[in-house]
């Protein structure tokens, strides 16, 4: 029996050793917080001891030096396989190739969240759960390729406030930002502690927001239109996954002039 048929394919082996990854115990207790007969799970642990991937000590069963690392990259595997079942009808609707792929590796880390539906009749409206986060952030980073007609406005105006503010957007919306909305545009580069950075790669992501509060974003449909819909996230693994894609296309990007004459 090979190590995948021993503890990947049998889900009551697979239990067991998640269990004992937690915490070493007993017979007694790895029975009573499992739900498995005393018979099987006798059967079971042998066969995990036989294999080398359990060892006991003062009366406890816990994982070998061989097979921590085997459980926690099983557990890494299981919670990607949990993230997309879960989700599975948004995520294989989207384009992710915005994503570099170290992210993507780790897209589970967003965990749970959120999905907030536009209609038609508030495409130009931020949603209000967007909004209100945004409104009670102290630390705010956004990038785009997409310019909602009321992005200069609220992001003036949270320069205007004092707070954090980093804005990063590809080249074309630099030049309609700067052109369209030369007052705003002025206001946020005047701003103490806000910067704007314009990248210089054509990046396919339309919105992407995060901040110390939370982290969102909207993504185009592999057709190649833009999704009515956003994720909103509140985890610390999500932020954290969030902030790491911001610094990856500021790295690719230009601080601007603080003069609005040219980005």
């Amino acid at each position: 029996m090979n190590f995948i048929d021993l503890a990947i394919l049998s889900e009551k082996r697979r239990d067991i050793l998640l269990l004992i990854e937690k915490k070493p115990g007993s017979f007694e207790e790895i029975e009573n917080l499992l739900d498995i007969s005393s018979a099987s799970l006798r059967f079971h642990i042998k066969k995990l001891l036989d294999s080398g991937f359990l060892e006991t000590e003062g009366g406890e069963y816990k994982l070998s030096g061989m097979a921590i690392p085997i459980i926690e990259n099983l557990k890494g595997f299981l919670d990607s396989l949990t993230f997309f079942e879960e989700n599975m009808d948004y995520w294989k609707k989207q384009d992710l190739t915005p994503v570099p792929d170290f992210l993507l590796r780790r897209l589970e880390e967003l965990g749970r969240f959120e999905l907030i539906e536009t209609d038609a009749a508030h495409m130009f409206e931020i949603p209000p759960e967007i909004m209100e986060n945004l409104r009670t952030s102290e630390e705010i980073s956004v990038f785009f390729s997409c310019l909602h007609p009321k992005i200069p406005f609220l992001y003036s105006e949270l320069a205007r406030k004092g707070l954090k503010l980093s804005l990063c957007m590809t080249e074309p919306i630099a030049e309609k930002l700067f052109n369209d909305f030369p007052a705003d545009t002025k206001k946020i580069l005047e701003a103490e502690n806000t910067k704007l950075f314009v990248c210089s790669r054509n990046v396919n992501l339309p919105i992407f927001v995060v901040t110390d509060r939370f982290m969102a974003t909207g993504l185009f449909l592999n057709s190649g239109k833009l999704n009515s819909q956003f994720i909103i996230c509140y985890g610390d693994g999500a932020m954290r996954w969030g902030r790491e894609l911001y610094r990856h296309y500021e790295g690719f990007s230009k601080l601007s002039n603080p003069n609005p004459a040219s980005p």
